[in-house]
């Protein structure tokens, strides 16, 4: 059974309409027979005194670490938007994972992209992401 993180923006939204948006994709990816993993149900989401204390940074962490273990990322739409899921999809691009969207339900073979590049002699640009700004 393939395993699959849910990605999508948090930041900046009201509770019950983040943890409603990520349990409906979860529910969706369950019922087509992945194992999901939702970051709502993480401890540093789920406790808010937990966040405060440790911080975005090493939430954030936590959470590409819980992402590197798994074969897909399934982005919600607004993603873009979204300063903590850009970095998980740039990262997920990264190292392999592949990405799925609403949109496209089905993942983009990133490995073959790699082996084409490679037969090519050509550099692998990456996707068109936007990076989060610093300030």
């Amino acid at each position: 059974m393939k395993k699959i993180y849910i990605s999508g923006p948090i930041s900046g939204l009201d509770r019950s309409e983040y943890l409603a948006r990520f349990a409906k994709a979860e529910s969706l990816l369950a019922d087509n027979g992945y194992r999901v993993v939702n970051p709502c149900k993480f401890l540093v989401c789920r406790w808010q005194w937990l966040y405060r204390l440790v911080g975005y940074n090493v939430a954030l962490c936590y959470d590409l670490w819980q992402l590197s273990r798994c074969d897909y990322i399934y982005l919600l739409p607004g993603w873009k938007d979204s300063k903590g899921a850009t970095i998980e999809s740039f990262f997920a691009w990264h190292i392999g994972v592949y990405r799925l969207t609403e949109k496209e339900r089905k993942p983009v073979d990133l490995k073959m992209a790699k082996w084409i590049a490679r037969r090519e002699k050509s550099k692998i640009i990456a996707p068109d992401i936007p990076l989060p700004e610093r300030k």
